[in-house]
């Protein structure tokens, strides 16, 4: 088919995948966290398109969305890996804030959570260049808030 749904479903088995085989982990998190990040960077045009396209759209930002949680998870443990995205990730986030429908509370509710686990490690910093559009009611709650 042509949905995202699956691909949504990766980022917990990833996690499932290295809960079962931790000697993975230390030679595949520095491949994986680059791909996550620009993963994370991609954009639909959900705007403009078909309502069946849209669907597939909402089904990639959710996919995005537990990526990003995913990325969450390694920040403690692995935060010298990601150093090179400390930058990058907020300005993602902002991006996943901006694109996300109104009516998919749950992703925001998700995004939200993701960001509240960034704020509490020092990679707060990436956020500073970015914290009026942050707060600007329409970007943090949505829409249809």
């Amino acid at each position: 088919t042509e949905s995202f749904k699956v691909l949504t479903e990766c980022p917990l088995i990833v996690m499932l995948l290295f809960q079962l085989y931790p000697r993975y982990i230390q030679t595949t998190i520095p491949n994986l966290i680059p791909l996550m990040v620009q993963t994370l960077s991609l954009r639909s045009s959900a705007g403009r398109l078909a309502p069946r396209n849209k669907a597939a759209a909402t089904d990639f930002l959710a996919a995005q969305v537990k990526t990003l949680s995913f990325l969450t998870y390694l920040l403690r443990a692995f935060a010298d890996f990601m150093r090179p995205f400390q930058e990058s990730i907020p300005k993602c986030v902002i991006q996943l804030l901006l694109t996300c429908p109104p009516d998919s509370v749950a992703t925001r509710k998700d995004i939200l959570v993701a960001t509240r686990h960034i704020l509490a490690t020092d990679f707060r910093v990436g956020f500073f260049s970015q914290i009026d559009v942050l707060l600007d009611d329409s970007v943090l709650v949505g829409a249809g808030g």
